[in-house]
Formats: C-alpha cells, sequence, structure tokens
C-alpha cells in the first residue's frame, strides 16, 4: 500500500503541476515567447526529450516544476567577453552554431571581443571574434543554437522571441494561466464528481445509507426507515435532524424511528463525538464509541502530534487558564468543550495505568467555524435519501469550487491573524500532502478525485499570493508597470525574485520539517 500510496501521490501532483506549467507553456507559445525547457520536477534530469526549440523534461525531485523561457533572466546570452569558443558558419558566412565544447568541432575558434545576441527592434545580431590577433565580426542567424554536446543545444534569445519584449497583455496572459489552468482542472475534476454525487432529499426523514459500524448500524436502523423524534424533538425533514444533532450536548441521544411501520425507541445510544477544536474523538478505530468512561477512542491533529494523545488514553483531569476540571465521562469532556473554545490546555491522563500529562493549544471554534467546520460534532451514521439530479450535477462543480475557494481564503486569513490560534506552523508541504492523499485514497477514487480539485484549487490561489517568484508577484510588477507606463529594471525585479525565493525554500524545509514530526508521533 505504501508503494501504491507514493505512485498515486506522485500522480495526482504531476498532473496538477503539469496542468499550471502547460498554462504557461501554451499562452508561451501562443504569444512567440521561445521556451527553452518545459519541466515537471526539479533536480537532475530523468528523462529529456527535444521538440523543436524545445527541451521536454522529467526531473528527480517530482515537487514543482518549471517552463524557462526567453527574457526571463537579466543576461541571457551565454557567452562573455574573452571567452574562449568555436562557431560554425554557412555559406552566407553567418553563424549558425556557438560552440561551447572544446572536443566538438568548429568552423571558427577565437576570443569574444563583442557580441550582439539580443538584436533590439531587429537590430543584426553578430559575435565579434579574435583569431591570431585578427578581429573580425560574424553575423548570426536569429535561430542560432548554443551546442553544449552532441545533441544537446540551446536557442539564442533574440528580442522578438524574450519574455520582456510582449505586450502587457500577452505578459499578463501567460502568468495568469498557470493559476487559471489550475482552476478549470478543478472544474473539471468537481463536475466528474458530480456525476456520482446525487441531490440529497432534505425535505423527507427517510433514511438513505447506514454507516457500518454506526450507532445506527448498531441499533439495527436500515435504509427506508424514518426518524421520528430524538432527544423528544420531532423530526420531519433532514434539517430538523441537523438542528436537533447540532444542538445536542450529549454523548448519548434518544431516538424514536419507524421501522416496517412500526415504532421503535432507543434509550441511550452512544454516539460517535468528535472534539474538533481539541482533536479528539470518543469512536475508535474499532467503531467503539465510549460514553461512560473518558476514553480517547481516537486522537488527531496537535493532541496527537502535539500533545502526544492515543487511542485509549483514560482522560481524569483537563486544566486551562489555571482552572482545573474533573473529568469521569464524555459529557463532561463535552461541557467542557462547550464553555472552553480557545487557549493553551493541559490534558491529564492515565495510559496502562500509568498518569501522564500533555499541553497543546486549542483551535478556536471561531477559526473552525470559518474553515467550515462545526467544533464539536455529533454523528449517529446515516445520510438522507438521494437522488440522480442533471440540475444538481452540473451546477455542483461551481458550488464545490467557491466553497473550496473561499475555504482557502479563510485559512490564508487565519495564518495571518493574531488573535486566531493558527500559524505557519500549521501548513502542511509535500509530506502532509502526501499523509492526506494517503487517507483520501482509502476512501475510494470519487473521493480522491475531490481531492485532487481541492488541491489543485489550493496551488491555484497560493501561487497568485502578492508574493514575489511567485506567479502573483509577477502579477504586481506588471501591475506597477501598467500604472508607471515603464518596466522595472530586470536586476532590480529579478534580485527580489531570488530574495523571495531562498526565503520561501526555508519556509518549505520549515514545514516540511513539521510534517516529519507530526509523522512520527502521529
Amino acid at each position: 500500500m505504501l508503494i501504491l500510496n507514493i505512485i498515486i501521490f506522485l500522480l495526482v501532483l504531476g498532473v496538477i503541476i503539469l496542468i499550471h506549467e502547460f498554462g504557461h507553456f501554451y499562452f508561451a507559445k501562443r504569444a512567440g515567447i521561445l521556451c527553452h525547457e518545459f519541466a515537471i520536477g526539479m533536480g537532475p534530469v530523468v528523462y529529456q526529450k527535444r521538440k523543436g526549440e524545445t527541451v521536454y523534461s522529467i526531473r528527480s525531485i517530482p515537487i514543482g516544476g518549471y517552463v524557462s523561457m526567453a527574457g526571463e533572466s537579466v543576461n541571457d546570452a551565454l557567452i562573455k567577453k574573452d571567452q574562449i569558443i568555436g562557431v560554425k558558419v554557412n555559406d552566407q558566412g553567418k553563424i549558425y552554431q556557438i560552440i561551447l565544447n572544446k572536443d566538438m568541432p568548429s568552423d571558427v575558434v577565437g576570443i569574444v571581443k563583442s557580441y550582439d545576441l539580443y538584436g533590439k527592434d531587429f537590430d543584426p545580431i553578430f559575435i565579434e571574434l579574435e583569431v591570431d590577433g585578427v578581429s573580425k565580426i560574424y553575423p548570426a542567424l536569429r535561430d542560432t543554437v548554443y551546442v553544449f554536446a552532441p545533441k544537446k543545444e540551446m536557442w539564442i534569445t533574440p528580442s522578438e522571441k524574450s519574455f520582456e519584449n510582449k505586450t502587457l497583455w500577452q505578459r499578463f496572459l501567460v502568468i495568469f494561466a498557470g493559476p487559471l489552468m489550475n482552476f478549470i482542472l478543478a472544474l473539471v475534476l468537481f463536475l466528474i464528481v458530480g456525476f456520482f454525487v446525487f441531490k440529497p432529499t432534505l425535505e423527507s426523514n427517510v433514511i438513505g445509507d447506514i454507516s457500518s459500524g454506526s450507532a445506527a448500524d448498531t441499533i439495527g436502523l436500515v435504509s427506508g426507515d424514518s426518524i421520528i423524534e430524538i432527544n423528544g424533538v420531532p423530526i420531519t425533514d433532514w434539517n430538523d435532524l441537523s438542528l436537533v444533532m447540532s444542538s445536542n450536548s450529549s454523548s448519548t441521544i434518544s431516538i424514536k424511528y419507524l421501522h416496517n411501520n412500526i415504532e421503535m425507541v432507543e434509550d441511550e445510544v452512544d454516539i460517535a463525538v468528535i472534539i474538533q477544536m481539541a482533536g479528539i474523538a470518543n469512536i475508535d478505530a474499532n467503531h467503539t464509541a465510549y460514553s461512560s468512561e473518558a476514553i480517547i477512542g481516537q486522537a488527531f491533529g496537535r493532541a496527537s502530534t502535539d500533545g502526544g494523545l492515543q487511542s485509549g488514553d483514560l482522560i481524569t483531569k483537563f486544566k486551562i487558564n489555571s482552572f482545573e476540571y474533573d473529568i469521569n465521562t464524555w459529557d463532561d469532556i463535552i461541557l467542557f468543550f462547550t464553555n472552553n473554545t480557545r487557549g493553551d490546555i493541559t490534558v491529564f491522563y492515565e495510559r496502562e495505568g500509568v498518569e501522564s500529562q500533555a499541553t497543546f493549544t486549542l483551535i478556536s471554534d471561531n477559526a473552525l467555524t470559518k474553515l467550515g467546520y462545526q467544533p464539536i460534532i455529533y454523528q449517529i451514521g446515516i445520510t438522507p435519501e438521494s437522488q440522480f439530479n442533471i440540475g444538481y450535477t452540473l451546477t455542483y462543480p461551481f458550488k464545490t469550487f467557491y466553497k473550496n475557494m473561499m475555504q482557502v481564503f479563510n485559512t490564508i486569513g487565519l495564518l495571518f491573524n493574531t488573535h486566531e490560534d493558527v500559524g505557519i506552523g500549521d501548513l502542511s508541504g509535500p509530506i502532509g500532502i502526501f499523509s492526506l492523499v494517503s487517507s483520501t485514497t482509502s476512501q475510494g477514487i470519487i473521493a480522491l478525485i475531490g481531492f485532487t480539485g481541492f488541491l489543485s484549487i489550493n496551488i491555484g490561489l497560493l501561487n497568485l499570493l502578492p508574493i514575489p517568484a511567485l506567479d502573483g508577484g509577477r502579477l504586481v510588477f506588471l501591475g506597477i508597470e501598467a500604472v508607471t507606463k515603464k518596466q522595472l529594471n530586470r536586476k532590480i525585479e529579478n534580485t527580489i525574485n531570488n530574495v523571495m525565493f531562498l526565503l520561501l525554500m526555508g519556509l518549505f524545509v520549515f514545514v516540511t520539517y513539521n510534517d516529519i514530526i507530526r509523522l512520527i508521533k502521529g
């Protein structure tokens, strides 16, 4: 399974990166920009193939990718003054190859005295070479190539094929096309998912599906049964059911339902309780729901990674803001987190008869609400009846896209909000994404397709952040140019981008380190 999960992870990330870089590449080609290389991955080359003027590469580190476009560097020329080079010339005496490998044959070998391989406004391009003490200017073709080794070549960068000499609108399209393609990919994937997600019948109280091992399954509920009451509150449709469950405050419920036209009543039914803000749940991997004892069924998030809590730990006490609260049952746990929704918490617990304690920071109820989650979730394990509806299917991609996009926006906002208990340390890098992909894969292909769409939106939006070295930062520079009617100094722009790239690499290392720690503790 590990190998399979790695393959799926690489495929998911590879598709997202491929479509992103293809967006840049396609619009660069349409604008007539010379693209030296189209690469998926970073680091050493695994596979390369040249087609026309572009080299297509797969690189060894399957994170990221790039399109190397002419005109992105301060100086695209690969030769310099006083360098010894070789050239090949055609019958008209024009250079068509610049030989940068001394072991390869050349028509002329000399010392570079001056050159212009850019040819602004279609000025002639040339190289002045000194041969045996005599200088001579050799004109060059505008499709001249550098030759590094047999079958290893790269085109020079004349001005008309340079990114910087294209119109503002063309450059905007080239930069924006990467994130745009991520958004289009997400919509296509959500459309596929939409054909497998039926419209729920919320105006009914009839049960559609039962989760295996859930509270509903345990008491014998089956598809087609109708929920009549929960905790004495009448249920006429699914909205009533959701309202009653969201306002619940106990790990048990009483339920009245209609089974084969016979009213059935079950009291003290143990249900699943998930304390999102703390990262603990009362139900374990075997679907056992703890109620009368304060035993942790599952620990996740900060409870697991920062606190080291595990399934089976018996909670005896909570401490927050110097106040201590004795805990005996899961109802005590629910009451505590109903009244304490943020801050640093100390959990006193027993593990195999040994007393211990763990301290970690809660994720506030406000932060969870902004991310679209309930602070405390109560689950019976039932879903409503549903049916295929073409209108629901066709609108599903756009509703899901908007929902996921707002979730990303809210997450970014929380990272920069010092009043919330969410920070850079909560970000996930490649290892964290791998864990999420592995977890989603176990839920089936449709869940994986949906998660890939969500991940594509993430990458698209993050690339649009107004940060130098990202697409959004480059768009900001274009905006400045649009206002001032003057291009920014390329040297300054590249320096800013390079500095920010190094800072982003530092953040990448930090996030990856946290991912590893979470993986070890999890």
